[in-house]
C-alpha cells in the first residue's frame, strides 16, 4: 500500500506538470513570441542566427497573425522594408509599431528617423533622431545620422556639433571623424577638416567586420567586407578634397 500510494503521488505530480506546460504553451501570444524569435533568428540578431530575410520576413508575419501586438515584429518588418528599399511600407510598419508600442520601444523612433531621412522628410526625421537620443544621448550612431540630416538643411555648424558630440562617446569612430570634416570643409576649415579625415583615414583602416556589422545591424554580413572598402574609399575622396 505504501508503494502504491507513492505511485499515485507521482502520477498526480505528473499531470499537474502537464497541465502547466499545455497552459503555458497554449497561452495567448505564445506561439507569436515563438514565431518572433524564428524571425529573429533569420533576421541575424539572437545569437548565432543565420540571414535570410524572406525567412524572417514570413515569421514575423506569421507572429502578426497570431498576435497583432506582438512586441517588436512591427518593428523588425519596418527594418526589412527599409534594406530593400520600400520606404512607404517600411513607414507604414514602423507608424504601426509606434502606434502600439510607443515609448516602451523607442528604437523605433531611431528606425523612423532613417526612413524619413531617405524620404526627404527632414524635419521629421530630425524631430524622431531628437527624441531617440532624449532617451539614449550616449549614442554615437544616432548623433552621426542627425548631422546627415542637418548636414541636407545645410546647418553646417549644428552638423559639426552633432559629430562631436557622437565624437565625445566614441572618439576613434571613422563615420563620426568623416561627418565631422565634411561638416567643416562646407564651412570653409579646409585645414581643419585635413586633419580630421587624415585622422579618419587612420581609424578606418583598423575597421573590422564585427565594428561593421556592430554599425549596420540587419545587414547582411556578408556585405562587411565591401561596406568598409566604401567608407574607406569615401574618406580617401574627402580628404582630397581637403587637400586640394
Amino acid at each position: 500500500m505504501r508503494w502504491l500510494s507513492a505511485n499515485k503521488s507521482y502520477i498526480g505530480l505528473a499531470s499537474v506538470l502537464i497541465i502547466a506546460v499545455l497552459s503555458f504553451a497554449l497561452a495567448p501570444g505564445f506561439w507569436a513570441k515563438l514565431a518572433l524569435h524564428a524571425g529573429n533568428f533569420y533576421f541575424n540578431v539572437e545569437g548565432d542566427g543565420v540571414y535570410n530575410l524572406d525567412k524572417a520576413r514570413k515569421y514575423f508575419e506569421i507572429a502578426l497573425k497570431l498576435d497583432p501586438k506582438v512586441p517588436d515584429a512591427w518593428h523588425q518588418l519596418s527594418r526589412i522594408d527599409f534594406l530593400r528599399g520600400d520606404f512607404y511600407t517600411a513607414l507604414t510598419n514602423i507608424n504601426k509599431q509606434i502606434e502600439l508600442h510607443g515609448e516602451n520601444f523607442m528604437a523605433s523612433f531611431y528606425v523612423r528617423g532613417l526612413i524619413q531621412g531617405y524620404m526627404c522628410k527632414i524635419s521629421a526625421a530630425e524631430e524622431d533622431f531628437k527624441k531617440f537620443l532624449e532617451w539614449d544621448s550616449q549614442n554615437w550612431a544616432a548623433l552621426n545620422d542627425l548631422a546627415w540630416i542637418y548636414f541636407q538643411q545645410g546647418e553646417y555648424e549644428k552638423a559639426e556639433e552633432a559629430s562631436r558630440q557622437g565624437l565625445d562617446v566614441a572618439p576613434q569612430n571613422p563615420w563620426l571623424l568623416n561627418s565631422l570634416g565634411v561638416s567643416l570643409l562646407n564651412q570653409g576649415a579646409k585645414a581643419e577638416a585635413r586633419e580630421v579625415f587624415l585622422k579618419a583615414q587612420n581609424y578606418v583602416a583598423l575597421l573590422t567586420e564585427k565594428e561593421w556589422q556592430k554599425a549596420y545591424p540587419g545587414n547582411d554580413p556578408k556585405l562587411a567586407d565591401h561596406g568598409i572598402e566604401n567608407i574607406k574609399k569615401i574618406i580617401a575622396a574627402n580628404l582630397e578634397l581637403a587637400s586640394d
